[in-house]
C-alpha cells in the first residue's frame, strides 16, 4: 500500500470516527510531513467525497472554525454541487489537519498538551432537549436553553470537570479514582457515581442541586476560597442564593428530581414565576404578565405530556378563576392578567 492509498484509508476511518489510537497516530504523523498542496495528495482526498463520509465531532476549536463553512454550505443552491463538494472537502481536510498539527505539537513542543485540554460544548435552544453520552459513558440530559462543556477525553486518575449553564440531569458512571465535578458559576457539585439534577440558569437568583440516587457534595466559592455547604442524599435539594451566599435544604420526591426529562412537571408550592420559567424553556413560548402580583401565586400540580394550552387552562382552574390568559395568533406568547392570589 503506497502513501496516498494509506492516507485515503486512514482519512476515511478518521472522519467516520473508527480509527484506533495507533491509526490516528500514523495518520497525524503522515500529515505533519506531507505537502498538503501536492497534486497527488489533493487527488487522493478529493476522491473520497463521492462516498459522502460523515464528519466526526472532534475538537471545539475546529468546530468554531468550521461553523462559517457549514453556514455557507447551507446557503448554497442545489445547482452549485461542485462548489458544495469543494467546501465539504476543505472543511473536512481542515478538521484532520488541525488534529494532525495538534498531535505534532504534542510530540515535539516544550509545552505538554493533553487531549483533555480540548473541550467540547453542546447547547440547546428553548423548547429543545438533548441526551449526551460523555467520554466516560456517563449520561447527561440537557434541558432547553442550556450549555454544557466537557473534555473530549477524561484522563485516568484526574478530575472529570464539567461546566454547565442552565439545567441538566446527570447519570454518572462510578469511578472512585476520578471524581466527577460540575461547575456552575460559584457552585461545585462533586460526585463519584450517582444521579442528580442541577438547575443553574444565568440570571436566576438561586441555583439548586437535587439528588435521585447516591450521594452528592456541594461547595461554593467565595472570598475565603471553596467552602463546603452540604452532602445531599436521595430526595434532598439544596437551594443556593447567589447574592446572599446562603443556602437552604428541603425534601422532594425522587420522582420529581428528573421529571422534566420525561415531559413531566411536578410543582409543590411552586410560585407562578418559577412555573413560567420552566414552561418557557420546555415549550419555547413567552409569557407577558400584566399584574406582577400574580407571580407570587403558588400551585401544587403534576402535569405529564400536556400541551401548553392544557396547562394554562388547569392553572386558571386552580386559581379559582383569578388568573386569565390569552394566546396570540401565532401561539408563541401567552398574556396573563387577573387578581393577586391571597
Amino acid at each position: 500500500m503506497n502513501t496516498n492509498e494509506e492516507i485515503k484509508l486512514l482519512f476515511k476511518l478518521y472522519l467516520e470516527g473508527n480509527t484506533s489510537p495507533a491509526q490516528e497516530e500514523r495518520l497525524f504523523a503522515i500529515l505533519s510531513k506531507e505537502d498538503l498542496l501536492n497534486e497527488s495528495f489533493e487527488k487522493t482526498t478529493t476522491e473520497m467525497w463521492a462516498e459522502d463520509v460523515p464528519l466526526r465531532d472532534d475538537s471545539l476549536s475546529a468546530q468554531a472554525e468550521l461553523q462559517s463553512v457549514w453556514n455557507r454550505i447551507g446557503e448554497e443552491e442545489q445547482d452549485k454541487k461542485r462548489h458544495i463538494s469543494w467546501l465539504k472537502y476543505a472543511a473536512s481536510l481542515f478538521l484532520v489537519c488541525t488534529a494532525a498539527l495538534t498531535w505534532y505539537a504534542m510530540k515535539i513542543g516544550d509545552h505538554k498538551v493533553t487531549a483533555a485540554t480540548a473541550f467540547l460544548t453542546k447547547s440547546t435552544r428553548q423548547g429543545e432537549r438533548l441526551k449526551l453520552v460523555l467520554p466516560d459513558r456517563s449520561v447527561v440530559y440537557l434541558n432547553g436553553g442550556s450549555k454544557l462543556s466537557f473534555a473530549h477525553h477524561f484522563e485516568k486518575g484526574k478530575y472529570r470537570d464539567i461546566y454547565l449553564e442552565g439545567e441538566a440531569f446527570f447519570e454518572v458512571k462510578e469511578d472512585p479514582n476520578c471524581p466527577f465535578i460540575v461547575h456552575t458559576g460559584s457552585l461545585q457539585t462533586r460526585v463519584l457515581g450517582t444521579s442528580f439534577n442541577i438547575d443553574a440558569y444565568p440570571g436566576k437568583e438561586t441555583f439548586s442541586v437535587s439528588v435521585k440516587t447516591g450521594k452528592v457534595g456541594v461547595s461554593a466559592a467565595n472570598v475565603n476560597g471553596l467552602q463546603h455547604l452540604s452532602f445531599l442524599t436521595p430526595g434532598k435539594r439544596l437551594v443556593y442564593q447567589l447574592k446572599a451566599e446562603k443556602f437552604s435544604l428541603n425534601q422532594l420526591s425522587v420522582e420529581a428530581v428528573n421529571a422534566w426529562t420525561e415531559s413531566r412537571f411536578v410543582f409543590r408550592n411552586e410560585s407562578l414565576s418559577n412555573i413560567i420559567l420552566q414552561l418557557e424553556r420546555s415549550y419555547n413560548i413567552s409569557f407577558k404578565v400584566k399584574n406582577p402580583a400574580l407571580l407570587r401565586c403558588r400551585f401544587n400540580a403534576t402535569f405529564q405530556h400536556n400541551t401548553i394550552k392544557e396547562i394554562a387552562g388547569q392553572l386558571q382552574l386552580m386559581s379559582a378563576g383569578k388568573i386569565h390568559y390569552e394566546f396570540n395568533n401565532q401561539n408563541t406568547t401567552i398574556t396573563l392578567w387577573g387578581e393577586a392570589c391571597e
